[in-house]
């Protein structure tokens, strides 16, 4: 799903925040054949800033409507006061074939849809634009391998490449956001005789149980004692029985009037699946031709990097900006003299590594053992005279 992008297995709850910040409409957009939990603390909050809004064309005023549309507030009065009733629903919207559920739950940060989570998707589904520095650099490089003729030459290729790979990243988000929506899209496209969900909350009737005859044998007076105990248990049971099938009608109802509700929409069915296909369709068209420009702009950024001054095995933001700091504070005056520097710290930084790792382990091993001692010491002198050696050829 969409909500991979937002470190969310499956956000159903709008929160107030959504619902005053979006219209129905742009939530909805991923929510196709899915379904929606309104909590019903959400959606009493929703009635009264509805209520306060004299904004007709708000998005929270939109949303009153849409609930109204559905048919949701002509059961709140009752779901809100029944101890019974803990979800009612669905309710269908099949312009985008999602259920609607309200519940008491309190969902928890990790199942909340929120306004900054869908402006997350919003900004992924907007194709990022070509930046036109970069195209213009693209243009200048595109057949141009000549090695740098001066160090300001050798910066801008830097900082062309730092730029191009981090367009590459945004690029790359949004093609991956465009491809799971095409997915979610053919999901449905392809799938044969595609309805709205039946309700799915069927309450399970209790089971009266059968009383059980005693046949007492019992010839001392302690069995007028057993009988009471009996006579109680079966009262107990019973009132048992009679609560579990109060509150089974009540859910009973409730089904009854879901079933309903799916029924209506069967009936006109043929004409909500056309307008969803057409959706449908209209939204693979759309992500397959983002796809394709973010392709073009992909080959630009790319060729920058296959054109650059710099070998592709340092070209990762770390290093790139190594190089530049090295170019900009004078450590360097060419290309191969911040190689050659870079290396230098990274076999120094190996080394050092190397060093913590034995000298931890000797912290763990060492005890009143002489040995451990002089190993430590003999240790020491090897890398010193490794040292020394990397020092004088550097002089040299």
């Amino acid at each position: 799903m969409f909500f991979t992008f937002l470190n969310k297995d499956e956000p159903r709850y709008p929160d107030i925040s959504l619902i005053s910040g979006y219209f129905p409409d742009v939530v909805l957009t991923y929510y196709y054949n899915s379904q929606l939990s309104i909590p019903l603390s959400t959606y009493l909050e929703m009635k009264q800033t509805a209520a306060e809004n004299t904004d007709a064309g708000a998005p929270i005023r939109e949303w009153e409507m849409f609930f109204a549309e559905i048919d949701l507030d002509s059961d709140l009065d009752n779901f809100s006061s029944n101890e019974y009733l803990h979800i009612i629903g669905p309710y269908y919207y099949p312009l985008t074939n999602t259920c609607i559920y309200l519940t008491k739950d309190n969902p928890s940060p990790s199942e909340a849809f929120t306004a900054e989570d869908l402006a997350t998707l919003i900004n992924l589904e907007h194709a990022p634009e070509m930046d036109a520095e970069l195209f213009s650099y693209y243009k200048s490089r595109k057949g141009n391998k000549k090695p740098a003729r001066s160090e300001i030459e050798l910066i801008k290729d830097i900082n062309m490449c730092l730029a191009a790979l981090r367009e590459i990243e945004k690029v790359n988000r949004h093609v991956n956001f465009m491809n799971k929506l095409l997915e979610r899209r053919y999901a449905i496209v392809e799938q044969e005789n595609l309805k709205p969900r039946e309700p799915d909350n069927l309450p399970q009737k209790p089971q009266k149980e059968e009383e059980k005859e005693v046949h007492n044998t019992n010839l001392i007076p302690f069995g007028r004692i057993v009988n009471r105990k009996r006579k109680t248990a079966e009262k107990d049971r019973s009132n048992n029985y009679n609560h579990d099938m109060k509150v089974y009608i009540i859910r009973y109802r409730e089904y009854e009037k879901a079933c309903d509700r799916f029924k209506a929409v069967l009936e006109n069915w043929s004409g909500y699946y056309d307008t969803l296909m057409d959706n449908c369709f209209r939204d693979i068209e759309m992500a397959e031709n983002k796809i394709k420009r973010c392709h073009k702009s992909l080959q630009a950024y790319n060729t920058i990097l296959a054109k650059s001054f710099i070998h592709s095995i340092y070209q990762d933001s770390h290093t790139l900006t190594l190089f530049r700091h090295y170019l900009e504070t004078g450590r360097a005056q060419n290309l191969q003299e911040c190689m050659n520097l870079f290396e230098e710290e990274c076999h120094w930084s190996e080394i050092k590594a190397s060093q913590e790792r034995i000298e931890n382990t000797i912290y763990f091993l060492q005890g009143a053992n002489e040995d451990y001692r002089l190993a430590s010491e003999n240790i020491d002198r090897i890398i010193k005279r490794a040292q020394g050696k990397t020092n004088h050829m550097a002089k040299a």
